[in-house]
């Protein structure tokens, strides 16, 4: 059947059938499905173009079919988060952000046999009710996590710059993860998206647009810094279990190939420890260019230098970071 990419906390996954979801119900969890950016952007655009609207209609009918027919709850937060706030102040775009909710809950609450057959006027099937007031009005908290990875993802592609021939991939992450241990801290799918990029996976490149103007490379960056706070928060059910205070079975949606190849990946395990996740896998396939010695190495490497900080809360230090995006962007080709 035609889908979007899904994922949760152990990487790829396919929606739960009945059995699947019985098992989680019994565990008093309840599965919900977080709508990344551009999924929520498919949906608006069926619901305001119908016909004429060029989305893959298959995959969202059989994505609200699977919600109505199983009573999932879906949910589209952190993606109207992005999609609504002003980029010059942080400040949320109440009325944006309504028109943009009311349509996704149109969508997904409208019987779906007459939505398949685009059977429907918004502007007169949709009830409005009193919008409740937004208890957060400005992004300004989440600034110093989409600047962390924001930094990361430029550091990446400064790296990229130097060359991506396989001679150079061992030499490439080691510097990579040299910069996060000078920063003091450990950016799992950034490190995830380095090896990659520095082996010669190809097609995760598109996260750091080689070969844009700095222009586009900004703009780009910085819409990958959000699809990566995305990644984190949709699958970490402690911290989604706080905000909606019941607990979850998280499953993310989204239609970004690369993003979701990044997170695809089989974890055996997840250890948590205060605010730090360690995440064990054992069925990794790495990249053509590294020495299967150069892995285990690494891996080494890594595993220790995540133990060391594993206890360690993380501190950001803005004026730091904020100057090394400084620095970056300056140096962007």
């Amino acid at each position: 059947m035609n889908h979007f990419h899904y994922s949760s906390e152990l990487g790829e996954i396919a929606l739960p059938n009945q059995q699947k979801l019985t098992e989680i119900s019994e565990k008093n969890e309840q599965p919900i499905i977080i709508l990344d950016s551009c999924v929520c952007l498919d949906i608006i655009t069926l619901i305001k173009h119908k016909k004429s609207a060029r989305v893959d209609k298959i995959k969202i009918f059989n994505l609200i079919e699977y919600i109505q027919k199983n009573n999932i709850e879906a949910i589209p937060i952190f993606a109207l988060i992005e999609l609504c706030y002003d980029k010059s102040t942080f400040e949320i775009q109440e009325d944006k952000l309504w028109d943009i909710k009311n349509k996704i809950d149109f969508a997904l609450k409208y019987p779906i046999k007459r939505l398949k057959k685009l059977n429907f006027d918004y502007n007169q099937n949709f009830i409005p009710s009193k919008n409740p007031k937004l208890l957060v009005t400005s992004i300004a908290p989440l600034a110093s996590n989409l600047n962390l990875y924001y930094a990361g993802l430029l550091k990446i592609r400064e790296i990229s710059n130097n060359g991506l021939k396989n001679e150079l991939a061992e030499k490439n992450i080691q510097k990579f993860i040299q910069w996060m241990i000078n920063l003091d801290l450990f950016l799992g799918l950034e490190y995830s998206l380095a090896l990659a990029i520095f082996g010669g996976d190809s097609k995760l490149r598109s996260m750091i647009k080689l070969g844009s103007t700095p222009e586009k490379v900004i703009k780009s960056l910085w819409g990958s810094a959000w699809d990566l706070f995305h990644a984190r928060i949709s699958c970490n059910a402690p911290e989604l279990n706080k905000i909606f205070q019941k607990s979850t079975y998280p499953i993310f949606a989204t239609r970004d190939y690369a993003l979701y190849k990044l997170m695809a990946p089989h974890v055996e395990n997840n250890i948590r420890y205060n605010s730090s996740k360690l995440t064990l896998r054992t069925k990794n396939e790495y990249p053509k260019h590294y020495s299967s010695e150069f892995i285990n190495e690494l891996n080494k490497t890594i595993l220790q230098t995540s133990v060391d900080r594993i206890d360690k809360p993380i501190i950001y230090n803005h004026s730091k970071i904020n100057s090394i995006i400084r620095e970056l962007e300056a140096g962007l080709i």
